[in-house]
């Protein structure tokens, strides 16, 4: 399953992935990684002012 996924910087440039396959902040909370179809995409926290994504991502409740 692949989703968009949205990273703003803390200068307001945009990074906007359309075919992401996963994301997760490391262990000790220093980078995000970003899995693409086509590449690892690295980026140190303190550099993100917010992150978006698709809400298909998270499981959904049944009534």
């Amino acid at each position: 399953m692949s989703y968009w996924l949205k990273v703003v910087f803390v200068d307001n440039n945009e990074l906007f992935l359309e075919d992401t396959e996963k994301h997760y902040i490391s262990d000790d909370l220093e980078m995000l990684e970003v899995t693409t179809s086509k590449e690892v995409i690295i980026v140190p926290v303190r550099q993100i002012k917010y992150v978006s994504c698709d809400g298909s991502v998270f499981k959904q409740m049944e009534a």
